[in-house]
């Protein structure tokens, strides 16, 4: 059976696996049930306080059970006495510091190259193989490898490169190949680019072929130039009539006409951009196209313009979005065109350095494990986990939950027990591909049945109340106008209301303090900062009270310095 639990910030997310890793540790009769639990997170952060977290309340457990405040969730439903909890307790500890190898609470990057370890044979390279976390660095070599091997027997790569090259320059772009190859190659090793191959099931060798490619290309500079051709045709239109009446653009309501002119005779080598909302509303209604006072230009052009005028907007809609997929398809055909290339040097770099890059390992671990059974990944491995934590779930990738499917799949048909722990609204690893909507709706799809209930931590236990009200309707607000500005339903599953639906959270500390939230709109953020903080210090805090949130690093810095100016004492990424 798998639990889900939904935590938000400080609602008791670490208070709660830890409780579960001890009622697993504690529920089985095995000596070594700890062996057989395997808790993951993100970061070594997380592991390091969730391994404390567990070592500390078995300590509670195993001297002075009475004092745990897990105790009433033991006794009397799992041990009939404090002194049966005790021994239990004392005995799992035991264990765990003389085998504390088999403590398996561990980031999901470590435990995924335990398991890429595992299979050094399968995916040729030595047992003694090195992780590279610079994927970068092996992406520069790889790109210079093909520059330096070119000669006069590669004609075909030498006029694809060429052809590169030449387009380029044609929309203005300055000559660097190597900096473009770079920029390719870097694309062709994240992840979203392997996923998408494996989800189409994309032969690569054939799709990905030069000549394909050329047809492709062929397609697209078909599509960009007609568009740009009809865009210039319209726009030349509308003037036409204009000149006609003897009406300049110039005299048009605000001179919004006056746009066409740049339509009419655009720029070679930039791509066509779309009228703004401002245009497009004033041509779509002729009382908004001249000022009252010239009045007289619309009743002469009324019965003229309006048709010219739709045929240039009605453009800028589905023909617009075929011009700019066509752009977009032509700009990644030159990269797709070498991939092969590029995949090979890069896969003979790793050969030869006897060295695997970390963004690579969850998709060769997928290629070797999709298909087969848990026990034959238990086998490699070495041990047998019956129970998974999985902690900041809405984080996992797609190709990860590919990866733990299996032994999640082993774990429930066994009936064991499993915890899935994590928030939507706190997904920060997209940039890795990280899937939200596994939390949010495909776990359960998955696994039907096998998903037993669905618990929300709606307690805060780490903030006053003022402001876990101030959140409570700020964030609530917020999701529903996003929604309506985005056109989006509230209602639908994928909304951004439905995402923050459980976003309301009960103030749980012990504080008699309500906390406040001052929210400011001012033309001198720095005069603000300042301000703020000496109105903390004379109220009694201290500046080690005090953390300032920025957008980013140039901003930081702007701040730094101005307290530092101000005699304000800081520490800061520069300081340290």
């Amino acid at each position: 059976m798998i639990e889900i639990l939904k935590a938000s910030a400080g609602s008791g997310k670490t208070f709660n696996l830890a409780r579960a890793y001890i009622r697993l540790a504690l529920s089985g009769k095995d000596p070594f049930s700890y062996r057989h639990i395997l808790a993951v997170t993100f970061t070594n952060k997380a592991t390091d306080e969730m391994k404390r977290r567990i070592l500390k309340e078995l300590y509670v457990l195993a001297v002075t059970p009475e004092k745990s405040p897990y105790y009433k969730d033991f006794v009397p439903s799992m041990f009939p006495s404090a002194e049966a909890l005790q021994a239990r307790s004392d005995s799992q500890l035991s264990g765990i510091l003389h085998d504390y190898s088999a403590f398996a609470v561990s980031t999901i990057d470590r435990f995924f190259q335990r398991a890429l370890k595992a299979f050094a044979r399968e995916i040729g390279q030595f047992a003694s193989y090195q992780v590279e976390l610079d994927k970068e660095s092996l992406v520069d070599e790889s790109v210079d490898r093909i520059l330096d091997e070119l000669t006069e027997a590669d004609r075909n790569l030498l006029d694809w490169l060429a052809d590169s090259v030449r387009d380029d320059l044609q929309k203005g772009q300055r000559f660097d190949l190597e900096s473009r190859l770079r920029e390719i190659a870097l694309s062709l090793r994240s992840g979203d680019h392997d996923e998408a191959v494996a989800r189409y099931g994309i032969d690569e060798k054939t799709v990905f072929s030069r000549k394909n490619l050329s047809e492709v290309r062929q397609c697209c500079r078909r599509v960009t130039e007609s568009f740009e051709e009809k865009v210039r045709d319209a726009a030349g239109a509308v003037l036409d009539v204009l000149r006609d009446h003897r009406v300049a653009a110039e005299d048009s309501n605000r001179g919004f006409l006056k746009a066409l002119y740049a339509y009419r005779e655009p720029d070679p080598r930039a791509a066509v951009k779309p009228p703004t909302d401002s245009f497009l509303t004033k041509a779509a209604d002729s009382s908004k196209w001249f000022a009252k006072s010239k009045d007289r230009f619309r009743l002469e052009l009324e019965g003229s313009l309006e048709g010219p005028l739709d045929a240039f907007c009605a453009l800028f809609d589905l023909p617009y979005k075929e011009y700019r997929t066509a752009l977009l398809v032509r700009d990644q055909v030159y990269g797709l065109g070498i991939a092969g290339e590029l995949r090979r040097a890069f896969t003979d770099i790793q050969k030869e350095k006897n060295v695997i890059s970390i963004d690579d390992s969850n998709t060769i671990l997928k290629d070797i494990i999709d298909g087969c059974d848990a026990p034959f990944v238990y086998e490699k491995l070495g041990v047998r986990y019956e129970d998974f934590l999985l902690d900041e779930f809405q984080d996992t990738s797609g190709v990860q939950w590919e990866n733990f499917r299996p032994l999640l799949e082993n774990s429930v048909s066994g009936g064991f027990g499993n915890l899935v722990v994590g928030d939507v609204k706190q997904s920060i690893y997209r940039w890795r591909g990280s899937d939200w909507k596994l939390l949010d709706s495909r776990l359960q799809d998955n696994f039907g049945p096998g998903v037993g209930s669905v618990r929300v931590l709606d307690g805060n236990y780490r903030t006053l109340p003022g402001i876990v009200d101030f959140n409570n309707r700020f964030f609530t607000f917020a999701a529903g106008e996003l929604d309506r500005l985005l056109g989006e339903d509230p209602e639908a599953g994928d909304s951004i209301s439905a995402i923050y639906r459980d976003v309301r959270q009960k103030p749980c500390i012990e504080d008699t303090r309500p906390g406040s939230v001052d929210v400011v709109f001012c033309s001198d953020q720095l005069d603000e900062t300042v301000a703020s903080i000496r109105e903390v210090i004379d109220a009694g805090g201290t500046y080690g009270d005090i953390a300032v949130l920025v957008r980013g690093n140039a901003e930081g810095s702007l701040v730094a310095g101005r307290l530092v100016a101000e005699g304000i004492p800081v520490i800061s990424d520069d300081s340290l």
